[in-house]
């Protein structure tokens, strides 16, 4: 196997990435994504032909200009630069066994840390105004009932967007104890539990659009899968209702901080959203005030004042004080 860029490249995107570290078609879209960029800016910024761009030409320097550049000049956020970063950090540590001529400028390539950002706070409905956003869709359509059919079951089951697109019928198990079969990072399946009121509106919907076993659950209408842009144009059509940005993920947020607020312990909340590890799951805890509140309130839950005297009341206490 040639050593050279565009082979070892290459190799790592249709081979490692799919074969030894089986990722999704998502994630490799958007390793792939970030390499394009990556090239777009030597072609296009640095005006390197990209038939000489080599690994001495992409060296630590190189990379951290791309970086400033996808930050400041197409405004892309802290986390996507990190992103970015990340993948192709990840690209020079599958290609520095193989390269030993070139292990100084990987090493300093790998040695890139990533830029701290500023953690944003968890934006989420409350239980009054989830049940008030849902409650705005009129249900006297077909698309109507789409609509409230899909954005209840992205809130019940905590869904990310694209694990809701690629659900078909028979994902779904409807019966006394219904639950939802979920695809979702790292080629995971996981099952998570649904309400009845859920699985009524899912039974409903299901019956009127004739759909079976091997349909998908919610496509477009072309009859494909729909996407994340598809269900984020569906929410913009109700959002104004509770005057915030509403965005997929917020779902999501907003069923997590309401199981954390019922009381249910944090490592079933992590394998309900498919979190692999338990701090990703601890921010909820973190962003709740309320959940903050009431573990003070646990903490200090007597009273430490019931024994106390007024001392303004009580005149044989000044009068002992006093030597009166």
């Amino acid at each position: 196997m040639s050593n050279s860029f565009s082979s070892l490249l290459n190799s790592y995107l249709t081979n490692y990435l799919v074969i030894q570290r089986n990722m999704s078609s998502n994630t490799i879209r958007s390793y792939k994504c970030t390499f394009k960029l990556l090239i777009k800016y030597i072609t296009d910024i640095k005006n390197i032909p990209i038939k000489n761009i080599n690994f001495d030409v992409i060296n630590r320097k190189l990379i951290i200009d791309f970086l400033d550049y996808i930050e400041n000049e197409t405004n892309v956020s802290i986390r996507t630069r990190n992103q970015r970063l990340a993948v192709i950090k990840s690209f020079y540590a599958y290609v520095k066994d193989t390269n030993p001529e070139q292990l100084v400028n990987i090493q300093q390539i790998l040695a890139i840390k990533c830029k701290k950002e500023i953690k944003k706070e968890i934006d989420y409905l409350t239980k009054d105004e989830m049940n008030e956003f849902l409650n705005s869709i009129s249900i006297d359509s077909n698309k109507g009932i789409r609509d409230y059919t899909l954005l209840m079951l992205l809130y019940d089951s905590g869904a990310r967007a694209q694990e809701i697109i690629n659900l078909k019928v028979e994902d779904l198990r409807l019966d006394s104890d219904p639950v939802v079969r979920l695809f979702g990072k790292g080629n995971k399946y996981r099952t998570v539990p649904i309400t009845n009121n859920t699985k009524e509106t899912l039974l409903r919907y299901i019956d009127i659009n004739k759909l079976n076993s091997n349909s998908i659950l919610f496509s477009n209408p072309k009859g494909n899968y729909a996407t994340t842009k598809m269900i984020t144009h569906i929410i913009n059509k109700y959002y104004n209702i509770l005057n915030k940005n509403i965005h997929p993920h917020t779902f999501r947020h907003s069923r997590a901080m309401h199981l954390l607020e019922a009381g249910v312990n944090l490592i079933y909340i992590r394998d309900f959203l498919g979190h692999n590890s338990i701090e990703t799951t601890e921010v909820y805890a973190k962003a709740n005030d309320n959940i903050k509140r009431q573990a003070i309130t646990n903490a200090y839950n007597f009273d430490i004042s019931k024994n106390l005297n007024d001392w303004n009341e009580d005149e044989n206490i000044l009068k002992e004080l006093l030597n009166i």
